[in-house]
């Protein structure tokens, strides 16, 4: 009977943890007509928070969504925040200034450039100009019950599927790839944690210094256990498949093998700088720390910036 209600108690557990994140990808919906041609293009639904993901498609001298909610059954859920992301060409990120934020090469010094995209914060009924091909919003609620199948997105999108899945690992928290240009890759995964900090590793198996930084961060990381921030691991497909999920299995944090056309093009130095190299975000979204190596007395910088960006 003990053996019993163990399962039963692991059976719970499983199948509670596999409910608190699912990423639906390029969902089915319908759309009226008269409205600025936006498409969903992922939805990110977590016990916490309901993200949104919207595609413009088209060239318009401008567009504004006012009374921004998301409503399933008889219920609306309201907006909690956003942001909407500036692009032009096929979806090449447009860049609002270039900024020296902390981007440090192996020795510590503040010696690069770094773009910052354009975005700015979603405004109900703003009308925005100069959009282009392949703008995009994010955009989160508050989370929709878990047994919600389908959402009207204001009266813009109807009958939004949530019943077309990417199965999240849970066991190993492995994360969906992001539906983005490699130039939006890194504020994309930090959207995918609403009101969270995020710490990015860009790493490899094969990598002795990447792993060296692991190891001197899993101390910072027990320190600061229970906070709102959450480790990202990057790597690529230079790293063994096998080996890198057998390593990430005490990794505590989130993981994902980027494809190697990909992460070439990714809005960093890495083809010079080579790796590690890490990046950190805000509660907000915005990068406010990159570094390039791993130095003597990193892990500690890292962790001021951390408890920095959590407002401590």
């Amino acid at each position: 009977m003990k053996k019993l209600l163990t399962i039963l108690c692991a059976l719970l557990l499983t199948l509670s943890a596999q409910a608190q994140y699912r990423v639906i990808m390029n969902p089915e919906y319908d759309r009226p007509e008269g409205v600025p041609d936006l498409e969903p293009k992922r939805v990110e639904l977590t016990d916490t928070a309901t993200v949104l993901h919207i595609s413009v498609n088209s060239n318009f001298s401008g567009y504004a969504l006012g009374e921004v909610w998301l409503k399933t059954g008889d219920k609306k859920y309201t907006l909690r925040g956003g942001r909407r992301i500036s692009t032009f060409g096929q979806g090449k990120a447009a860049y609002e200034k270039d900024e020296t934020i902390p981007f440090r090469n192996s020795k510590g010094d503040t010696v690069l450039v770094s773009h910052v995209p354009k975005e700015e914060p979603f405004v109900e009924w703003k009308k925005y100009e100069h959009t282009s091909v392949a703008d995009s919003l994010v955009m989160w609620f508050d989370p929709l019950p878990a047994d919600a199948t389908v959402f009207d997105f204001s009266t813009d999108i109807l009958n939004i599927s949530l019943t077309k899945s990417i199965q999240y690992d849970w066991e190993q928290h492995i994360l969906p790839m992001p539906d983005v240009v490699p130039d939006s890759c890194f504020e994309a995964i930090a959207a995918m944690f609403p009101g969270k900090v995020v710490f990015i590793d860009l790493w490899a198996t094969w990598c002795g210094p990447c792993n060296q930084g692991i190891r001197k961060m899993a101390p910072i990381k027990e320190e600061l256990a229970g906070k709102d921030v959450v480790f990202v691991y990057l790597t690529n497909e230079t790293s063994d498949k096998d080996l890198w999920k057998k390593s990430i299995a005490g990794i505590k944090g989130y993981h994902l093998m980027l494809p190697n056309d990909y992460w070439d093009k990714l809005p960093c130095n890495i083809e010079h700088s080579g790796i590690p190299q890490y990046a950190l975000f805000d509660r907000q979204g915005k990068r406010v720390l990159y570094w390039i190596g791993f130095a003597d007395g990193a892990e500690q910088h890292f962790k001021e910036g951390i408890l920095k960006a959590l407002g401590e």
